[in-house]
């Protein structure tokens, strides 16, 4: 059953013009158009993978200790600290406010 799908979906008729098929767009020495490879496609997958694996590794091995050297701290970001009269002046302001900016051109 699923090969009667995927040949359904792959078929001519979907796909390609008329009086044209699959053998006449196949790469070949005797073509006289090349066209492109639909396997072409499954290259850069395995590619950009294995640059993220790359990346990976540089940052961890190399960036990561090269940064430390420099002084360069690996802390995150501290959280704001609680301002009461912040909060209550916020809370009180109208969520809607048409504001008209007085600049000139």
């Amino acid at each position: 059953m699923l090969g009667k799908v995927i040949d359904t979906l792959w078929s001519e008729y979907v796909w390609l013009p008329p009086n044209v098929t699959w053998s006449d767009i196949t790469p070949g020495p005797e073509k006289t158009v090349n066209y492109t490879n639909p396997k072409h496609v499954f290259f850069p997958i395995p590619l950009a993978l294995a640059f993220i694996c790359l990346r990976y590794v540089l940052e961890r091995v190399v960036f990561a200790p090269f940064g430390r050297y420099l002084g360069i701290n690996a802390a995150r970001p501290r959280r704001a600290p609680d301002n009461p009269k912040l909060e209550a002046a916020y809370r009180l302001a109208p969520k809607n406010v048409n504001q008209v900016c007085n600049t000139k051109f």
